[in-house]
């Protein structure tokens, strides 16, 4: 089993710890290994009361066949006319899990933001495809070293 860490917040930064939140991870199939058959029922993570949560799930690189993790987002809503309602965030962002587990925002494979852009005269380590890197020194428009090309990673 491999440890998946993360901290779940609302984009106020505040915690949902008040609205009793849940984090449900869904194989995308049923897999095996050489000794044992994996059914797709979710398992649920429950932050602590700062907000912070670790899951344990079965690594995806050595089961067959290859699958991820797809990962809903559960909150009760505590306001007026809302009470007793709860709130669903559906990611549609597959999770792979390596065998030493991981931070869950390094290993969920979301699209870069196209809208930011890496400066610098090195270019970014571990990009994710999408990343932008332009080959600048940021301290020195003058610097001899500058190219202003622009480049986009690709799976490739």
């Amino acid at each position: 089993m491999a440890a998946i860490t993360g901290a779940l917040r609302d984009f106020g930064l505040n915690n949902l710890t008040p609205l009793s939140p849940r984090l449900v991870f869904t194989a995308s199939a049923p897999a095996v290994t050489r000794s044992g058959i994996f059914s797709t029922r979710p398992v649920v993570a429950i932050p602590n009361g700062s907000g912070n949560f670790t899951v344990e799930l079965q690594e995806t690189a050595s089961i067959r066949p290859a699958i991820f993790y797809r990962i809903r987002i559960e909150w009760m809503e505590d306001g007026e006319g809302t009470a007793g309602y709860v709130g669903v965030d559906l990611l549609h962002w597959p999770l792979f899990v390596p065998p030493e587990g991981g931070a869950i925002g390094d290993l969920i494979q979301a699209p870069a933001n196209s809208s930011a852009v890496w400066v610098g005269l090195l270019p970014p380590t571990d990009p994710t495809p999408g990343t932008w890197w332009l080959e600048m020194n940021p301290d020195d428009a003058a610097d001899p070293r500058n190219t202003g090309q622009l480049y986009e990673w690709s799976d490739n």
